[in-house]
């Protein structure tokens, strides 16, 4: 199974996301600025067995609690079918001025769904009226986005987006590197090729996918280095089997990567290395 970018996405991949931006403008109306694809699908590298749909979308204002609890379960119906989604919404006060961590109205993915709909069946969903969140992982995904994501509807990407700060993009990255970290027996693909493509971000300035990193360590890396991350890209395309990775045998790795890492300027705490 080829990667994909958004060109030459599967019709039913792209009729998913379409039917996305039809209902949350029919929910928003004017209020409506845009909605951005980064994430695996912009960068040519999804994996319709295993990718998920990475989606920004910003409104001129805050969103009312009702306009959530129909988003909400817009998107209970519409992710998985057949791609997961996670999407935040922004308004733009949350952009303009700059803000690190960045704040946000609301986020879904399939981490949320039986809280979400939990919720809604009930009287939870009234509840998601408080405190503005923050999530650091934004100054990450609109990077990504500036650099090489798409307008699927709504204003020019440059219009909406501030730049980001190196170093707030700097601490969303470490931030990022050391989730991983701590879930490396879950998901040590993500780990690996995260670190990768970190680590080509800091040595070169370049804003890659996880395939991308990889590849590019298997070209800059001691060879020492590279057997995990060969197994890393073949679990991630689908042609190898999860398990054909060693959790135990990664420690002597990952403590490498993370002082290459530290070396290059990331600002990784010092208890991140496995």
């Amino acid at each position: 199974m080829p990667p994909y970018a958004w060109e030459s996405a599967p019709q039913a991949v792209r009729d998913q996301i379409e039917r996305f931006i039809e209902g949350i403008q029919q929910i928003l109306g004017e209020g409506f600025v845009g909605a951005y694809l980064h994430g695996s699908l912009a960068m040519g590298c999804f994996n319709p067995a295993s990718s998920d749909l990475d989606l920004l979308v910003v409104t001129e204002t805050p969103l009312p609690l009702e306009a959530k609890r129909e988003i909400i379960a817009s998107l209970l119906n519409l992710s998985g079918r057949p791609a997961p989604i996670e999407v935040s919404f922004l308004a733009r006060p949350h952009l303009a001025p700059w803000q690190y961590p960045t704040p946000f109205d609301l986020h879904y993915s399939e981490a949320w769904r039986a809280q979400y709909a939990q919720d809604l069946a009930g009287e939870g969903w009234r509840r998601w009226e408080g405190p503005t969140p923050r999530d650091p992982d934004l100054a990450a995904h609109i990077t990504v986005l500036r650099a090489r994501g798409v307008c699927l509807a709504g204003a020019p990407i440059a219009e909406v987006f501030p730049p980001v700060p190196r170093e707030d993009y700097l601490a969303s990255i470490a931030e990022d590197v050391g989730w991983g970290l701590e879930r490396l027996a879950e998901n040590p693909t993500y780990a690996i090729l995260n670190m990768c493509r970190t680590l080509a971000y800091l040595r070169e300035g370049r804003i890659l996918s996880k395939a991308e990193g990889g590849e590019w360590a298997l070209a800059h890396l001691a060879e020492g280095l590279r057997p995990p991350i060969e197994a890393a890209l073949a679990i991630y395309r689908g042609a190898r089997p999860k398990e054909a990775l060693d959790i135990r045998a990664l420690e002597p790795w990952m403590r490498a990567m993370c002082a290459a890492l530290r070396q290059a300027g990331l600002p990784l705490p010092d208890g991140a290395a496995p």
